[in-house]
């Protein structure tokens, strides 16, 4: 009797499984709490990337259709291993997002102690004794290009979080797209546990001497930072209180390192290589490495140490075999 082939679990699958496991032996209480949300959040999220995935094929059809090999690129997305693999690429895409929010959410939980001391230390260090976010802030501190960080640091974020999985989800190229996923879990995921592993709150949240000045100039920065630290206390106080403030899953607090930056990186890493727009978003990775300073997210070790990171998940998905799609 012949029995099917079980196709091999890519190196994205495993490790997220992996970290899922790792998150509910060190804060069991999650089990209890993630039978109840897990279903909507996580359905939202495969949504969210089955919709990407979708506007990336639109795209990539009508510049095939252009260019005369439509056919040719329908026969692919039509044939059985390539919706497989999207089907698994997208599932694991919604599992990752979610193993990766709450692992940023438990950091209070799993560990209590804040850094945020030593990395503002480290800071002073790189530069030379003086802050190097202190020098920044009084260096763009014109109130005009303050209100344009506080309209559009969020919005810069936007193209990398929502263009790159469109694009990679989309690739005809196997090798490619899993590669692309391997890195993009590596980052995410590692990066979670390097929250844990040096949890800080950011320098709005430890230092607010520095912004209190700009308060009227980065109003939607500092309204989002409050509605943050108050899901924060929310967690904090769920290990007193049998009736707790709800929690919102996606808002947890976490500095180091700076996967904003990690993952804009990561991505002109990948873009660079591939399309013409390279340079815009390594223009994108400037602002938002910038940004993240300006408005008191990160410290600028985070930001070196997430570009570190996306640089080492880049290669690690390129070139060692044991990780290869």
């Amino acid at each position: 009797m012949k029995f099917p082939q079980i196709a091999r679990p890519y190196f994205f699958e495993i490790f997220t499984v992996v970290n899922f496991i790792l998150l509910f032996l060190a804060y069991p209480a999650i089990m209890r709490t993630t039978a109840a949300t897990f279903p909507a959040i996580f359905v939202s999220l495969v949504l969210c990337f089955l919709v990407q995935v979708l506007i990336g094929m639109a795209v990539r059809i009508a510049f095939a259709r252009r260019r005369g090999t439509m056919r040719d690129l329908l026969a692919i997305y039509r044939s059985r291993e390539w919706i497989a693999d999207t089907v698994r690429m997208i599932f694991f895409s919604g599992l990752c997002g979610y193993a990766y929010s709450w692992v940023q959410l438990a950091i209070p939980l799993l560990h209590r102690r804040l850094y945020d001391q030593q990395l503002w230390n480290i800071d002073r260090a790189i530069g030379f004794g003086y802050s190097p976010t202190v020098f920044m802030v009084t260096l763009f501190s014109s109130p005009w290009l303050m209100h344009v960080i506080d309209a559009t640091y969020a919005t810069v974020l936007v193209p990398a979080f929502s263009i790159i999985p469109a694009f990679f989800l989309s690739v005809p190229e196997r090798r490619l797209r899993i590669a692309f996923m391997n890195s993009n879990t590596l980052l995410w995921l590692i990066g979670a546990w390097l929250y844990v592993a040096i949890p800080a709150l950011g320098p709005a949240y430890s230092f607010p001497e520095v912004w209190l000045p700009l308060a009227p100039m980065l109003e939607n920065t500092q309204l989002l930072q409050r509605l943050l630290m108050m899901n924060y206390r929310a967690v904090h106080m769920s290990l007193r209180a049998a009736n707790a403030e709800p929690i919102n899953l996606f808002f947890g607090v976490a500095a180091f390192p700076s996967l904003h930056v990690g993952f804009q990186v990561l991505a002109w890493l990948w873009m660079r290589r591939l399309t013409r727009w390279g340079t815009l978003f390594g223009l994108l990775t400037v602002f938002t490495f910038i940004g993240s300073l300006l408005t008191g997210w990160h410290y600028v070790v985070d930001g070196i140490a997430g570009a570190l990171l996306a640089c080492a998940c880049y290669v690690a998905a390129k070139r060692v075999p044991a990780i290869r799609g």
